[in-house]
C-alpha cells in the first residue's frame, strides 16, 4: 500500500474521531431546568427554576460592596442588606433602582449622615450652648425673655364663720370712795 492511500486513511479516521467527540456541542442542551420534580425547561427561557418549597437566592451584599462592583451588566440584580431591597443596574443610566419601589428612581450612593444636634443646654447666664455631633460647640446666645406681667388679684373670698366667744374675765376691784361733795 502506498503512502497516500494510508494518509487518506489516517486523515479519514481523524476527521471521524473529531466528529465524534465534537458531536455534543451539537446536540447539546439549550436551556436548563432545575425543580423538585423532573420536568423539562420552559422553551422560550434559558434557566427554568420550579419549587413549590424552595425560593430563589441571589447574592446578597452591603451597599458598599454593591457600589464596588466594576462594569456591572444591564439587568444585574442583588439583595442590598443596608436597603433590605432586591436591585437592579440599569446601565442605559448608569444606575442601580430599587425593586422595593422603583417608581421612585435612581438609588443613589450612601450619603453623609450629617451632623446633628447632640446636647442643647441654657446655662446660668441665660445662654443657649448647643454641642454637635461633630464636637462644635455653638453659644446662640441670651434665650431668657423678660420678665412677664404680674397678673391680676384674684377675687376676695367669703368671710369665715365667727369664732367662739372667750370666757369672761375675773372681777377687777372695787376703786376707793369718793368724798361725796358735787361740783
Amino acid at each position: 500500500m502506498n503512502l497516500a492511500i494510508q494518509f487518506k486513511k489516517i486523515k479519514g479516521a481523524l476527521i471521524l474521531l473529531s466528529f465524534l467527540f465534537s458531536s455534543h456541542l451539537f446536540w447539546s442542551q439549550q436551556n436548563v431546568s432545575i425543580s423538585d420534580t423532573p420536568t423539562s425547561p420552559d422553551p422560550s427561557s434559558v434557566l427554568d427554576i420550579s419549587s413549590t418549597s424552595k425560593g430563589l437566592l441571589i447574592p446578597r451584599m452591603t451597599s458598599t460592596q454593591r457600589l464596588a462592583i466594576v462594569n456591572p451588566s444591564n439587568a444585574l440584580m442583588v439583595f442590598d442588606t443596608d436597603s433590605s431591597c432586591i436591585l437592579f443596574y440599569k446601565s442605559s443610566v448608569s444606575q442601580w433602582y430599587s425593586m422595593c419601589d422603583y417608581t421612585q428612581g435612581p438609588v443613589g450612593p450612601q450619603g453623609d449622615p450629617g451632623t446633628f444636634v447632640d446636647n442643647a443646654v441654657v446655662n446660668g447666664s441665660g445662654d443657649l450652648i448647643i454641642t454637635l455631633s461633630d464636637g462644635t460647640v455653638i453659644n446662640a446666645g441670651h434665650v431668657i425673655g423678660a420678665d412677664g406681667v404680674n397678673g391680676t388679684n384674684g377675687v376676695d373670698g367669703q368671710d369665715g364663720v365667727d369664732g367662739v366667744n372667750g370666757t369672761n374675765g375675773v372681777d377687777g376691784q372695787d376703786g376707793a370712795d369718793g368724798n361725796g361733795i358735787a361740783t
